[in-house]
């Protein structure tokens, strides 16, 4: 074997090897507070772990992965793996734990809101938090700088973000793991992946926005297939 041959063999097989996904150690925190119980899904393969009660994970990867920090009292947050990342052991992410505004009180079987108290005309658009800010964000004197600072982006990167976590909540409701396994398909230890990957898709939202549940069945099923390649691809 000539040793030119032999070094470009060599190179090729480091290259292989550099590609490799390796276990890869981070924590999950909000301020000075670890974040237990709360998914690490690897966006490109399908897998997923979660954090334990030092808001500790480990899941492999390679330099490329986009990983997905999604719990039910957070919210979702989205990092890329760099060669820096390997660097910092563990390597820390840090999570927003989602406030919640008071929409609704019950007393004595009749609703108090906003619009019954007066607060609010009964044919204005009602906002959810995150739409809020954003329109808060882009009207009055503080719109243009928002948008130079580059608020506005982050606020509409967040609105998104609130729209899907609540696709995420409908299809729960929708299906339980069992059935998303058994009917679809799906590995078990893939289900929340999955739902994650489905969130992410235009027709669902728009089919779940018209309540159209058996439109949202259909479109389930042929997504299943989609993922299902592309997590044998990933492999």
């Amino acid at each position: 074997m000539s040793r030119v041959l032999y070094i470009c063999l060599l190179l090729l097989s480091l290259s292989a090897l550099s590609q490799e996904r390796k276990p890869f150690l981070g924590k999950v925190v909000s301020g000075e507070m670890v974040v237990e119980d709360i998914f690490i899904i690897n966006k490109a393969t399908g897998a997923e772990t979660k954090t334990n009660n030092n808001g500790i994970f480990t899941l492999p990867v390679k330099v490329g992965d986009q990983l997905v920090v999604y719990g039910t009292k957070t919210d979702v947050r989205e990092f890329t793996i760099n060669n820096l990342s390997f660097k910092e052991q563990p390597y820390v992410v840090s999570v927003e734990i989602k406030g919640y505004d008071l929409e609704e009180v019950v007393v004595e079987g009749s609703t108090v809101t906003s619009e019954s108290l007066g607060l609010v005309p009964k044919d204005q658009k009602q906002y959810t938090p995150a739409e809020r800010k954003l329109y808060t964000a882009t009207e009055g004197t503080d719109a243009i700088f928002n948008a130079i600072s580059g608020r506005t982006k982050m606020l509409k990167k967040a609105a998104e973000t609130e729209k899907k976590e609540g696709v995420i909540q409908t299809l729960n409701g929708m299906y339980t793991d069992t059935e998303i396994t058994e009917q679809l398909n799906i590995p078990a230890e893939y289900v929340r992946a999955f739902i994650f990957y489905v969130a992410e898709d235009k027709s669902i939202a728009n089919a779940l926005k018209g309540d159209n549940e058996t439109l949202v069945r259909l479109l389930m099923i042929d997504l299943a297939k989609k993922y299902l390649t592309a997590l044998k691809d990933g492999k």
